[in-house]
């Protein structure tokens, strides 16, 4: 009989680990401005040594529900606040005063925080677990927490559960509303009231029942928190065109630089222990102004590149957006694509259109008649002015938007339309008629 053995062999094997200095440098750079300065500050009082210098004037935008504008007055970033409750504040009063999990609670609290104005869900499940650690069940749980609380339909993730949660918790509700909601929500946006009363076995006089009832629904349950608030978003990067015209200008809209104190610098009147000391904080302060220096770098150079790539916006604005991919950046700056896409998150450039975030310039892209593609961003602003400028008593379907886009010359298709308007928070057009 044969005999099993068991040995230990050592493999070589080869692994690319970044030092801990870049490590920290990419950190830096992938945190928005506000970030940056509340640990700068935190760095500041960990080290007397440093000095924190910031720009007495910033770009900022007031980012509103219609859009964004900016002004250019100096503001003390300690001072930007909410007066009024937010819905963040809302939820976590709430969740405080549940039993369940610390670990729950403090999903439940991270998806409270990423939840846009209208109360809808702005991160996706795997995200949200590999931020907060935790399992993807504890995430879910968190969830459903978050749809037990006030107000009913938040934390959704599309306009049909917002209303299925609304109506999931009204005693009151239709029988059959919830059926109507799952399978018919095109229908009632088409008046088709024969195939829903075919398909739920229900007569006209309850499908008006139902339909009045979901017009009494919320489809945007968080615009009730602070939604007159000012939300500021502060520029990194100014992009302007140049004098001539021809070309354009990028530079830094929101400088951050450390220098040591001036006292510290004689360093020769103390003991061995304190020279010491006061040197490795200047080192300290040194790398710190360095990572500065490269993620200032970095931005500048990413921003110019975008710039190369969208000059058409700076004399169009939004509409003028060309399909662009990070992928299109990394090869042009020779950055890796995490890089770049660490330097676009959560940014702001200040245009002469106002301030905008840095990844609307990236979008796919759709075919036109003339054979140069249109960018996904710039189809969403043309949906949004022609649904603002449609007649109110009779909105545009999706069908009707596809049709008057590809006379335009826009090959798009309804269900793409559809998506688009979903994006962009635009309610179907029964919705938008009755809202009026």
């Amino acid at each position: 009989m044969a005999s099993s053995t068991m040995n230990m062999i050592l493999l070589p094997q080869m692994r690319c680990k970044l030092a801990p200095e870049l490590q920290q440098s990419l950190m830096l750079l992938q945190m928005t401005t506000a970030d940056l300065f509340s640990y700068l500050r935190e760095v500041e009082q960990d080290n007397p040594l440093i000095q924190l210098e910031v720009a007495e004037s910033l770009s900022y935008g007031g980012m509103h529900r219609q859009g964004v504008r900016y002004w250019t007055d100096g503001v003390d970033l300690t001072t930007l606040r909410a007066d009024r409750e937010t819905l963040e504040q809302a939820l976590l009063a709430q969740i405080r005063l549940t039993d369940v999990s610390r670990a729950e609670k403090r999903v439940a609290a991270f998806l409270a925080g990423n939840l846009d104005e209208s109360g809808y869900l702005d991160i996706g499940l795997e995200e949200a677990a590999a931020c907060t650690g935790h399992e993807i069940g504890v995430v879910e749980a968190g969830l459903r927490l978050l749809h037990t609380l006030e107000p009913a339909g938040i934390a959704a993730t599309s306009l049909k559960e917002c209303l299925l949660l609304q109506a999931s918790r009204d005693n009151c509700a239709p029988r059959f509303v919830k059926e109507l909601i799952k399978q018919h929500l095109g229908d009632v946006a088409k008046g088709r009231w024969k195939v829903i009363g075919k398909s739920l076995g229900i007569c006209e006089h309850e499908i008006e029942h139902g339909v009045r009832y979901l017009r009494g629904l919320n489809p945007r349950p968080g615009l009730q928190f602070g939604n007159s608030d000012v939300l500021y978003a502060i520029a990194e990067i100014k992009l302007r065109r140049s004098e001539g015209g021809t070309g354009f200008t990028v530079r830094e809209a929101a400088p951050f630089h450390v220098s040591v104190h001036a006292s510290a610098l004689d360093a020769g009147a103390g003991t061995g222990k304190w020279c010491d000391w006061v040197a490795a904080k200047q080192k300290e302060a040194a790398r710190l102004d360095g990572m500065l220096g490269f993620r200032k770098s970095a931005l500048t150079v990413v921003a110019a590149a975008i710039a190369g790539q969208q000059q058409r916006f700076l004399d169009e604005g939004e509409g003028g957006i060309r399909p662009l991919k990070l992928e299109q950046i990394a090869a042009e700056t020779g950055f890796h694509v995490s890089t770049v896409s660490r330097a676009v998150r959560g940014k702001y450039v200040d245009t002469p259109f106002g301030v905008l975030p840095m990844n609307v310039f990236f979008s796919t892209g759709l075919g036109s008649d003339n054979g140069e593609d249109v960018s996904s961003r710039a189809v969403k602003i043309r949906i949004r002015g022609l649904v603002a400028g449609e007649n109110k008593q009779r909105p545009f379907t999706d069908a009707r938007l596809a049709a008057l886009l590809h006379e335009e010359g826009l090959t798009i298709s309804r269900r793409t339309v559809a998506k688009y308007r979903e994006e962009e928070r635009i309610l179907p057009s029964t919705f938008r008629a009755m809202t009026m």
